[in-house]
């Protein structure tokens, strides 16, 4: 078939167009490239489904040990044994009076604060209070060690000094005056409770007899006996007991 001369250019540049087109639809493995994988399900499953690293455990806070009659040598290393830093612990003298020195690894603890079994933080302070003989701990005058220190303390009174003069001697006591002897009882016979006749009765009821034994209630009595005479219920020792006489 022939072309007429004047359409010659038009079917050229279709040819040019259609060329261009197919050359821009050239395949990935026909340009050379690399292919990108897909992909993978099994990968993307085990993303999934892969678990968190487990978190530590925290370590418990210690609790406070017995530091009670131990010297504060020994507390510092029961802490230590305990893992409970001794930049916690305090020191204190347990007696107001007393000065606690700088060196005090063989004084010995007489009171521990907190209480023993009571968690300790990382911020707990551990108070100690020592005394240099184990013995003082026990001691306390209204928290002093001595007494004379106690501020409430009332010193005795002190002992009156002796004079070297001896004291006067005591006046004598003056002597009594003798009693008057008493006046005999009985003027005339009556009769006593025993039924008798005589010129005074005893205490026990009789007729009073010169020379016969007087009862304890009339001793230094003195009555008229049966024969007249007058008589005094007393002690001779050459006879015995007390007489009528």
């Amino acid at each position: 078939m022939r072309i007429p001369r004047r359409l010659v250019p038009v079917a050229l540049a279709g040819l040019l167009a259609l060329a261009g087109c197919s050359g821009g639809s050239t395949t990935q493995a026909e340009s050379g490239a690399p292919a990108t994988p897909a992909p993978s399900a099994t990968t993307a499953t085990a993303t999934e489904t892969a678990s968190p690293s487990p978190s530590p455990t925290p370590t418990p806070d210690p609790l406070m040990p017995a530091l009670h009659s131990q010297t504060y040598e020994q507390a510092q290393a029961e802490l230590v044994r305990q893992e409970i830093s001794t930049a916690l612990l305090k020191s204190a003298a347990q007696h107001k009076d007393v000065t606690l020195p700088p060196n005090h690894d063989g004084w010995y603890v007489c009171e521990a604060s907190p209480r023993i079994g009571t968690k300790l933080t990382a911020t707990t302070t551990v108070t100690v209070k020592l005394a240099k003989d184990f013995s003082d701990c026990t001691t306390s005058f209204n928290g002093y060690l001595h007494q004379k220190n106690d501020p409430a303390y009332t010193p005795p009174a002190p002992k009156p000094v002796p004079t070297t003069q001896a004291p006067a001697p005591a006046p004598a006591p003056e002597k009594a005056a003798p009693k008057p002897a008493p006046k005999p009882v009985g003027g005339s016979m009556i009769t006593c409770p025993d039924g008798k006749q005589g010129y005074a009765c005893t205490s026990n009821g009789h007729p009073v007899v010169d020379g016969q034994f007087c009862p304890k209630a009339d001793r230094g009595r003195t009555l008229k006996a049966t024969n007249g005479t007058t008589v005094t219920c007393s002690y001779d020792p050459s006879v015995r007991p007390y007489r009528w006489q």
